[in-house]
């Protein structure tokens, strides 16, 4: 195996790359999404870099479906914020944060990503396809061992129809693990992928890890891919309907939830930010309250917060996330926030998750709620802990001490008041 790895197969095999929460991403809230403004180029190097460095990269690609899946399953939502890098994978989403005023330069199709790896023959990856059917399978190993690409296909593996318990099974992990492969290729539907994803990423030694869909049957050739003209406009869901006509109900589904989020959070919140928009000296008064309630880190954030004054911000999350107990994100204080703020907001929320640690975020006052759900993430107000592994919290809290109050019992919170 070439440079790429920094170890041998061997000595990878049962090596788990680490969870870092890196909040110098420059993350942005898309209506409830976690996303990457970063360009293609960008989004390639740092898959290389993390196959390097054996640095962990859960790589998405939200699309219009994730924009309605995060609406009606928690599950899958919170699956698809606990990533490394989340990239803008459909022409909807662009449109929307263009709308929005949120600084993205580009769509990152997750399909574009590995064409461009595939293209890159001098860098070799090894591959596993973890999806689709036996035969599909046959066809990806064929293909790649006739091509002359950077890709080598370390192995392929079909789960069936099964539930994500019954694909998480040990065995299954193992193969995948001895196969060592740098890049592991998740094709099994969006949202059993990404919850399958979640699930086993602690157990799986691939640095990259992703669920990129129809990959695995563009590799194949079972499906022709759209043509350039039809990525770049934002038809590719015409083609693909061509291609697989069973699509079109989600299609159809998806663009009503595009309707109802243009209508009653994206327009609104342009009306919003156009008379509400905070002045300079308004930005400049920010500040952070960082302190400890028992084992629990306590955030309390004032004043108005754009990508203009974040830094704080980056550092104060950096040095929180790492707690054990619960960090609590206390926005009472606050008079505005934008899409930046919430980004990384997110991506608290997101690590929190994945290492199953306690997030709780008070707001009750009446501004940062309208604000939270013009973003699509006033989900964050009723945010707990793991629903498999911790009490989950029903309802948002209105200050830090009413937060304590209501959750002493359940053993959320020790009952130590701030200093």
């Amino acid at each position: 195996m070439r440079a790429l790895q920094t170890q041998t197969a061997v000595q990878r095999r049962d090596i788990q790359p680490p969870f870092l929460p890196d909040f110098s991403r420059q993350v942005v809230c898309i209506e409830g999404l976690l996303c990457d403004a970063v360009t293609f180029e960008e989004a390639k190097q740092r898959i290389v870099s993390s196959i390097r460095e054996m640095r962990r990269c859960n790589l998405v690609t939200p699309n219009a479906n994730f924009l309605r899946l995060i609406r009606s399953d928690p599950d899958f939502r919170d699956a698809a914020l606990a990533n490394d890098l989340s990239v803008i994978d459909g022409m909807p989403l662009l449109w929307l944060a263009r709308l929005l005023g949120i600084p993205v330069q580009q769509r990152v199709s997750g399909s574009d990503l590995f064409d461009a790896l595939w293209a890159n023959t001098g860098e070799h990856l090894s591959t596993f396809f973890f999806g689709a059917t036996d035969d599909i399978g046959y066809r990806v190993r064929k293909r790649l061992r006739e091509a002359k690409s950077a890709i080598q296909c370390a192995g392929t593996l079909s789960p069936g129809f099964g539930s994500v318990e019954s694909m998480s099974d040990p065995a299954i992990l193992h193969a995948i693990n001895e196969a060592c492969p740098d890049l592991l290729i998740v094709s099994v539907g969006a949202r059993k992928g990404l919850l399958w994803l979640s699930r086993n990423e602690h157990r799986l030694s691939a640095p990259v890890i992703c669920n990129l869909g129809a990959t695995i049957n563009f590799v194949a050739g079972s499906i022709k891919r759209a043509p350039v003209f039809f990525r770049r406009s934002g038809f590719e869901w015409l083609w693909r309907i061509k291609e697989e006509p069973a699509l079109w109900t989600r299609y159809a589904l998806d663009l009503t939830t595009l309707i109802s989020v243009f209508l009653r959070q994206v327009l609104p919140w342009v009306v919003y930010r156009s008379i509400h928009r905070p002045s300079a000296t308004q930005l400049a008064a920010a500040r952070i309250r960082h302190y400890q309630r028992g084992d629990d880190e306590v955030l309390e954030f004032f004043g108005a917060w754009t990508r203009q004054n974040i830094l704080p911000l980056r550092d104060a999350l950096a040095v929180a996330s790492l707690a054990r107990g619960n960090l609590v994100i206390n926005l009472n204080g606050v008079s505005y926030v934008d899409a930046t703020f919430l980004g990384q907001i997110l991506l608290a929320y997101g690590y929190r998750r994945r290492m199953h640690r306690g997030f709780l975020l008070c707001a009750s006052e009446r501004p940062i709620r309208t604000m939270l759900r013009l973003h699509g993430c006033d989900y964050l107000l009723f945010a707990g802990q793991s629903r498999s592994d911790a009490v989950p919290t029903s309802e948002p809290c209105d200050a830090t001490e009413e937060l304590a109050a209501r959750h002493l019992n359940a053993g959320m919170i020790p009952s130590s008041g701030a200093p």
